[in-house]
């Protein structure tokens, strides 16, 4: 039997894997390897490339990442926190909210980004059938990390404001809440007309609004990067206004980088920028 031997820096990413472009695990698994973390990866599904080129092959890899669960089992492997990402269609998901929500029973901490939608609509490939498993993965996990149009869908809010005044953000933080959701990080919502990170932390009960200044950037990947970038902190320090905070300067310094050398790039490159994390 194996036994982690950084146990408690150990976690489980589960999400997919594209072939080109630095997103989802890639993303995830280059920035929390650089915090040290023992990473233990898995794909929902394999995909050519980024959706932003506009088409992309995708290859469902739900058997492999069962087998390899067993296998990982068999072998000793335990995983303290858990990050669920993409996941592929409804059979997969309800695979995937068994198997956690039995990490969670066994003490894990749970991280989901809800995958599935953006500026106002579902991505292709998604319906509305996927957006239900969503919601009973939201109901189990600890932290979630939708963008507004994924906040507002798992709301059951029939449209997507582009401006939020401070109680409506609250609101729909409520609405969120109401539906089995802890605590929760909105990483792309207007607030009084201020670009701004929206976090609710269910412990405190706060709320804390963290402002950004948009970038003129059509670029996959920044909300993966800011979600790996939290999760290092969080897990390390427990605090949540803080993970959020050093995640937002930390992304802040990499985009300023890479758009001083950006060559057009969709994705961020971001082994180039891993230095800004030491």
């Amino acid at each position: 039997m194996h036994d982690n031997s950084n146990k408690t820096k150990s976690i489980l990413l589960l999400s997919d894997s594209p072939s080109y472009g630095t997103v989802a695990l890639r993303m995830a698994s280059a920035v929390l390897e650089k915090l040290h973390y023992d990473i233990f990866s898995l794909p929902t599904a394999l995909v050519s490339n980024t959706l932003n080129y506009g088409k992309a092959e995708i290859l469902d890899t739900t058997e492999y990442l069962f087998h390899s669960l067993s296998i990982w089992k068999e072998l000793g492997f335990s995983f303290p926190s858990l990050f669920i990402g993409f996941v592929l269609g409804e059979r997969q998901a309800e695979r995937i909210y068994q198997f956690a929500k039995k990490e969670k029973e066994n003490g894990s901490y749970l991280f989901f980004d809800p995958i599935m939608a953006d500026h106002g609509k579902l991505y292709n490939g998604i319906q509305k059938k996927d957006v239900e498993s969503r919601k009973k993965l939201m109901q189990i996990a600890d932290c979630i990390f939708p963008n507004k149009t994924e906040a507002c869908l798992l709301a059951d809010l029939k449209t997507v404001p582009d401006n939020f005044n401070l109680d409506e953000a609250k609101e729909l933080i409520c609405s969120l809440t109401q539906k089995g959701a802890k605590s929760i990080c909105i990483t792309s919502m207007k607030i009084e007309e201020k670009p701004c990170i929206f976090l609710y932390e269910e412990n405190t009960k706060e709320f804390h609004i963290l402002p950004y200044t948009e970038r003129k950037l059509t670029l996959g990947g920044t909300g993966d990067l800011f979600s790996s970038l939290f999760i290092g902190k969080y897990l390390e320090e427990k605090n949540f206004l803080s993970a959020g905070n050093w995640a937002l300067q930390k992304m802040n310094c990499i985009l300023d980088a890479f758009q001083e050398r950006n060559h057009g790039e969709k994705t961020i490159p971001i082994e180039e920028y891993l230095h800004l994390l030491d």
